[in-house]
């Protein structure tokens, strides 16, 4: 299976493409604490520590259009895979505005992505 480049987004506005390496995401909601899986988010946005800007609290995105607000728990720091070089880099998550999760994408047998 192929994979998408997941995109993400620092606070400074500078964009990193590659592959984010946790697997799920756990949210803290006025309901309990959600763990949601990574194929089935399509955007995260993460909240300033700082408690200041938009968005006012973290928000996960989900593929079916769920939007989940809360809290964010066990996400000091994100894993990341960058395309360019291929190292991991682990970014603080007060540096990352949002993150695009593309997952995987479908190939026929020549590996060419199905329409």
């Amino acid at each position: 299976m192929a994979y998408a480049e997941d995109q993400l987004i620092l606070r400074n506005g500078q964009t990193l493409a590659g592959k984010v390496l946790k697997n799920d995401f756990k949210i803290k909601t006025s309901h309990g604490v959600l763990l949601v899986k990574k194929e089935n988010i399509a955007h995260i946005l993460f909240a300033r520590s700082d408690e200041t800007g938009f968005p006012a609290t973290d928000e996960i995105k989900t593929i079916h259009g769920d939007d989940i607000k809360g809290k964010l728990v066990q996400t000091l720091t994100i894993s990341f895979v960058l395309a360019a070089n291929n190292q991991t880099a682990r970014i603080a998550s007060d540096k990352i505005h949002s993150i695009i999760l593309l997952g995987e994408l479908d190939t026929d047998p020549e590996g060419y992505p199905e329409l």
